[in-house]
């Protein structure tokens, strides 16, 4: 028996029925194109092993248990769409694979920050107090091996305050133009300003310097790089929120260092400020301007779907990118991110 090529996977009669159903349901206008794609199949090497060894339950679940951006380019700052929703199904004769359906933001409703009601009102004070860190708190460090080399990792993480957790990101490219590297730290120690905020005992003052004088080294470090990205990934109020800082310029990287506490403060605004409007947001993204040395709201992803953004041209992406991250690491499946088998323009 022949075995179906991922056209013929995207034709079978019942994904064909959810493809159907889900485009019905996200045709609102939030999105100026939605597009059905193959994202996962369970098509081996010669030697008999998954090419993308993903268990594809665990694959649905997680893409539909929370948003996943769609990126350009693999840059956290450059949003094109989302991931909306997927599903696993089996053929007849065995195969597996997984269906997914991608809406894109170019064309579709757009909002401002003004528009949102969240135009530019000054700074925002750092808190004057703050709690003693968890025992439990931890680092997350993450890097394509193939874009940051284990050694520079090792020389950066050597002397953390906190446990450091390694995970591997995968950007399906081998020869990428940036140096993604993301870390996960909970938001009190971003937070955190040496020359406001008080903490209740000298251990607990110690614990959160160390941690500031630490993310000073880091962002020293990348200096070193060829094209970084850095990625402050933390939480707040059930919003995942991401500092990113570019380049080498150690001037400028001291200046966002230094800056940061006052960002963190003003996210923490931003987004009690779109609760009250009942706009919940799911993702902020902050970047730091290399000009004006200060920080400011890229773009945030609310709870429904919608953007808001004053980058429209962050969106203007009209095909699918050959390389697309969803934002998956090594560690979530013990497998790479991946990218799309197929899409609908295959079908043509």
């Amino acid at each position: 028996m022949s075995n179906p090529t991922a056209p013929d996977l995207l034709n079978h009669p019942a994904t064909r029925q959810w493809i159907a159903d889900t485009l019905k349901r996200y045709a609102n206008g939030i999105f100026g194109e939605l597009r059905p794609a193959l994202i996962w199949t369970d098509s081996r090497d010669g030697s008999g092993e998954l090419i993308v060894p993903v268990d594809p339950e665990a694959l649905v679940n997680r893409i539909n248990a929370e948003p996943h951006i769609l990126l350009h380019d693999h840059d956290p700052g450059a949003p094109i769409g989302q991931v909306l929703e997927s599903a696993h199904f089996r053929t007849d004769t065995g195969r597996q694979f997984v269906t997914a359906v991608f809406g894109y933001y170019a064309g579709g409703e757009v909002l401002t920050f003004a528009a949102a009601g969240l135009g530019n009102k000054g700074p925002v004070r750092s808190p004057s107090r703050l709690p003693e860190l968890p025992g439990a708190a931890w680092i997350q460090f993450a890097t394509d091996p193939r874009e940051v080399s284990e050694a520079w990792v090792d020389a950066v993480c050597v002397g953390a305050p906190l446990r450091v957790e390694r995970t591997e990101l995968s950007h399906n490219a081998d020869d990428s133009t940036r140096e993604l590297i993301r870390i996960g730290i909970m938001y009190l120690p971003v937070l955190w300003n040496p020359f406001v905020t008080a903490i209740g005992t000298e251990a607990g003052k110690a614990a959160y310097a160390a941690i500031h004088d630490w993310l000073r080294k880091l962002f020293l470090g990348l200096a070193d790089r060829r094209n970084p990205i850095l990625d402050v990934h933390t939480h707040v109020n059930d919003c995942q929120v991401s500092f990113l800082l570019r380049g080498k310029d150690i001037s400028r990287h001291i200046a966002a260092h230094d800056s940061l506490p006052g960002a963190a403060a003003q996210a923490e605004h931003l987004v009690a400020n779109l609760k009250a409007r009942r706009m919940v947001a799911r993702q902020l993204v902050y970047e730091f301007e290399r000009d004006a040395l200060v920080w400011y709201p890229s773009y945030v992803i609310l709870d429904d779907h919608r953007i808001i953004t004053d980058h429209i041209s962050l969106l203007a992406i009209e095909k699918l990118p050959k390389e697309l991250s969803l934002g998956l690491t090594r560690g979530d499946f013990e497998t790479p991110a991946m990218k799309p088998a197929v899409t609908d323009d295959d079908l043509n």
